[in-house]
This record gives C-alpha cells, structure tokens and sequence, in this order.
C-alpha cells in the first residue's frame, strides 16, 4: 500500500511532531484541494474517461506514475469470476512444473560443475608439467608430474593386482618400503632397469618393478589420460554452460507468468487490505454480479509561482559532485565498494592483474571526478529523503541503496534535460524546486444489472491536490522503484535466489556457517528532519507570538520556502489550486456533467 508521507510545514508557530520542519521541504495537502467524484455511464464510457485522462496528463506536462493495482470479481458473475479463478489455477501448474524444471536444471548443473572442477584440477597438472619443460622450469614441472602420478598410483595402478598375485605398487610397498618415493624420481625416459638400478640405488628386482610401471605411466599420462580429459573437459564446459543458459532462461520465462500471478492473487486474495473493497461494499458484491479494480495514480509537474518584478528561474543543467548533491560520507563509501566490484570484474575479464590498493585509488579516482547534472535545488540529497527512505523500507520491506537514491534523482534529471533539449512532444518543464502533485484513487465497477445490461461506474475517492517540493518527488521516485524491488524479491524468492526475510545468497550462506567473534554493534540514532527546531529558535519564536508577531523565520531550517502566510498561501496554493479545478472540470465535462 502507498506510503503516507509526513506533511509539513505547518501553520502553527511551533513545530509538531513528525511533521517536516519549515524550510526542509514542503509537502501540503490544501483543504479547499480535496473532492470525491463519482460518475456513472453506460459500458465502456468510463473506461474511455479512464485513458483519456491517463494519456492527457502527459500532454499538460505531467508525470504519472501508478503506484496500485487491484482487482476483484464477484462470485455471483459467475462468467468472468471462473475464467479468473481457472487462469489462476492454470499459472498455479505452470509455476509449479516451471519450478522442478529449475529444480532439476540447477541439479544437473551442480554435479556437471562438481565434474567440471575435478577435470580442471587433472587440466592444471598438465599445463604446469607442459610449462616447466618448456620454460625449463623444473620446480613446476615436478609439482605437475608428481600429482599425475599420484593420480596413476591412486586410481589406475591400484585396480592392476590379479587375484592372489598383488602387483600393484601400494601393493608391494610392504616388500620394498622406499618403491612410491622411488617411483616418483624417475624421468621419462628411465625405462631401463639397469640404468634404473644404478642411478636410483635400488635392487634389480625393484628396478624391473619401476621400470615397467615408469613405461606404464608415460603410456597412461600422454597417449590415454590426457586425451581423455582434454576431451572430457571441453565437453564440460560445453555442458555447464548451456546448463547456465537453460537455468536463467527457465528463470526469465517463468518471471512474467509470477507478475501475472502476484497481481491475480493479490486481486482474490488480498486486495481487502486496500480498502477499496470497503469502500464500494455498497454494491452487493456478495448478491450483485460485477467486477471492481482499483488503480491509484499519482501525477505531478513542477511550477514557479507568478510575482511581480520576479521572473521564473531559468538555469542551464550544471555539473556537481556527489558531496554538492548531498551525499554523506557513508552514501560515498557505499559507491566506492560498488565502483571496486565493477573494477575487480573488469581486471578479471581483461586477465590483468591489480593489487588492491591499486584498484581502491582508481575507484576513488572514478569518484572524484564522476559528475552529476543539477537539480533546481541543490543539494538534492538530504535529511527529510533519508528519513522518508527509512519509512519506505519499512513500508515494502526492502533494502534501499544509495544507488536506488541516484536513480530516483536521475529519473528527475531526465525529466528537466528532455525540456531543455527539446525532446519532449509534451509541455516543458519549468527549471523549479516547487511542484504540483495530484493523487487519484480511481475505482471502476462494471455491474451486470439483473435484465441483461451492464453499467460502468468510476469513483475517484478521494481526488487530493498537494504543493511539494523536490525532495517530495525524489522520494515518490524512490517508492517507485522499492515497489519494483518488492515484486523483483518476491520473484527471487519464489527462485531461490532470496531468503524469505529478504536476506542475500551471501546473508544466508554466513548463517548457516559458525559465526566466530562476533560483537553485537549498537545501532547509533541520528535525529531527522520530522519536527525539527532549535531551542532558542523556538523560545523567541514563542514570545514573539504571544506579541502577536510571526517570527517563524527564526526556527527555518533549509533551503526551502517557509513563509506560511505571507508567501505559500498567496503565491504557491494558487498555482496548485488551479491546475486542480483544470483536471476537475475536464472529468465533468468528459461525463458532460454541469
């Protein structure tokens, strides 16, 4: 459900708790902006209304985003209701089957990359034993030979004894101690047992002994084992990658028929909790057949206030760092750790190689000279987003970055450059910090009357208009896209890729492990920005009252237009005001209501 976001400034003299502080931002719904509208017409007409207003907000220079959705079909229309409940059932089977595919799929996938590795490992052997004789490197060509032959002594050599007759090297080593360690100094090309004898100090029966297995193990290591492995190895890569591609296509197929299910299921089974069917119980939905969705939309634009001798700001698109636009130091840190990921991946896909001190002085670097456009009102990034992100987090139960925050104010700056550049087909955007804000809970019913007709109703309940400020918009921003993580994690759950609390693979993985010195870190609290004022602000503010004197300006902290009476009601309310009894009377005369 959408976030109710703190309302503020007031026009009392003292500041209220959890409300925003004069200066910080503004985010006021005026009375006189708040009306119900209900219309009713015959099928399809509000349906039309419906787009046409969703497509005209645009064209007067709004954005509109739909922040909810639901649904709800009455048994009693007993039609529409089981086609919904059977294409539920059906989505229920696709999910379920979907998912044992991706079940067998990361199966078969891990015992491919069990088998991956060991072959890998016989594959190192090989290159190091090719590597140290072509570069003379005796050292690695030893550590290569030496683990092929143990590998030939533990998993060839041994199934080599006959029955009553043991033959095999671990076999004897009972007759001649030393014949393993002897076995591994021998060269390629000791095949004779006299030399053998001779050279390695041992008796003529053990130098036969050796020199037939030394025989047996260069045939075994070049003309048999290695062509086998190399074989083997290319067919396993071959295998785990389209075992990758299966895994994340059969994922990629199934998300769409998830989304369909999430929104059918929250329509049948929760969408009581919006309230809306509440709300319309007045229709008999237990004993009247119809169909009811609900849909809120939010729309806003941005817009200077009309005065006299004062003309509306028009500023080009300047260049700031992350500290000009707000960022803290923890918001920086976190950038920088993300910066050293992508840097650390793209050392390891071009085979360079960086110590780590160099990668984080070229992530600090990156960020040094990184820049972003500015917004009307800088720095964009402040307390009262931080404080509305924490309730967002609450709200929808998901973890916010600092990059989610960037990309909120980025979805802003695009805004303001397609005005500038001209790219819009719709009306430009005023370079301003001040914007208009309208809500629509919008309910449509389709009712299917007794005799046979239908009719279609829509209820805007309530339509509300507000005056925000930039940071307002950044945050409605944000609950836009922690919507979307809402339903990317219910995904990822359903997936596997998630816990159910929303924990990572990585969060999960270290809770199953021992956790070993672990301290308990107390959480430190830092004051916000929701009812905020100084003390001694506030105790003058208070005396000048009682005089009868507005002295508000005394406990102003921000960037923001804070005079109540003497600027927003005159200069701000009006423009809002307007603009809402615009949109009111093109929904009246669209029903062509008087």
């Amino acid at each position: 459900m959408a976030l109710e976001y703190p309302e503020g400034p007031t026009k009392s003299l003292m500041p209220e708790k959890g409300k925003i502080a004069p200066g910080a931002g503004l985010n006021i719904q005026q009375p006189d902006l708040i009306t119900y509208l209900d219309f009713t017409a015959p099928m399809g007409k509000v349906s039309g209304v419906f787009f046409g207003i969703v497509f005209q907000l645009p064209k007067w220079g709004f954005e509109r985003i739909q922040i909810e959705e639901a649904m709800d079909v009455s048994p009693v229309f007993q039609q529409y209701y089981q086609l919904t409940i059977r294409q539920k059932q059906e989505m229920e089977g696709i999910i379920k089957s979907s998912l044992a595919s991706i079940a067998t799929t990361l199966s078969d996938l891990e015992l491919l990359k069990h088998d991956l590795r060991k072959y890998k490992e016989f594959m190192d052997y090989f290159r190091k034993l090719d590597f140290g004789k072509e570069k003379k490197d005796e050292k690695t060509r030893m550590e290569g030979e030496q683990s092929l032959k143990a590998v030939f002594i533990d998993q060839v050599d041994v199934h080599t004894d006959l029955p009553n007759t043991p033959i095999a090297l671990r076999s004897i080593v009972a007759r001649w101690p030393t014949i393993i360690a002897d076995f591994m100094r021998l060269k390629d090309e000791d095949s004779d047992p006299e030399k053998i004898k001779k050279d390695y100090n041992v008796s003529e029966a053990e130098a036969v002994v050796l020199s037939t297995k030394n025989k047996l193990y260069v045939e075994w290591r070049d003309q048999l084992f290695r062509r086998t492995v190399e074989d083997r190895f290319k067919s396993l890569v071959q295998m785990v990658e389209a075992r990758k591609k299966s895994y994340e296509e059969y994922k990629n197929m199934l998300k769409p028929t998830l989304v369909r299910y999430r929104q059918l299921n929250d329509a049948i089974a929760g969408a009581g909790k919006l309230g809306f069917l509440r709300r319309a119980a007045f229709w008999r939905p237990d004993a009247q057949a119809q169909s009811t969705d609900f849909v809120r939309i939010w729309a806003w634009k941005p817009f200077a206030p009309s005065e006299k001798y004062k003309a509306s700001r028009e500023a080009p698109l300047n260049k700031i760092s992350y500290t000009q636009a707000g960022l803290n130091l923890e918001e920086i840190t976190e950038i920088k750790k993300e910066k050293i990921e992508e840097i650390k991946k793209k050392t390891i896909e071009k085979g360079e190689k960086k110590t780590d001190e160099e990668i984080e002085k070229e992530a600090d670097e990156e960020i040094r000279k990184y820049t972003l456009e500015a917004l009307p009102m800088e720095p964009s990034i402040d307390d009262v987003i931080r404080e509305i992100k924490k309730k967002i987090e609450d709200e929808y139960k998901v973890k916010l970055t600092t990059k989610d925050l960037l990309d909120a104010r980025k979805k802003l700056v695009d805004k303001f450059e397609e005005s500038a550049t001209g790219k819009t087909t719709y009306e430009s955007w005023l370079f301003s910090p001040y914007y208009m804000f309208y809500e629509f809970p919008i309910i449509r019913a389709v009712i299917h009357l007794p005799n046979g007709s239908e009719i279609e109703n829509m209820m805007i309940d309530k339509f509300r208009g507000y005056t925000v400020t930039q940071n307002i918009i950044i945050c409605r921003y944000l609950e836009a896209i922690a919507k979307d993580k809402e339903l990317d994690n219910y995904i990822k759950q359903l997936l596997g890729e998630m816990g159910v609390g929303g924990e990572s693979l990585k969060e999960l993985s270290e809770e199953y492990l021992i956790k070993l010195g672990e301290e308990k870190k107390e959480e430190v609290k830092k004051p916000g920005m929701f009812g905020w004022a100084s003390k001694t602000g506030t105790k003058i503010n208070k005396s000048f009252g009682q005089l009868g004197i507005n002295a508000s300006f005394l406990r102003a902290k921000g960037k923001y237009e804070f005079a109540f009476y003497d600027r927003l009601s005159k200069y701000y309310f009006t423009e809002t005001g307007a603009t809402f009894n615009m949109i009111k009377d093109w929904l009246k005369a669209a029903f062509t209501v008087p």
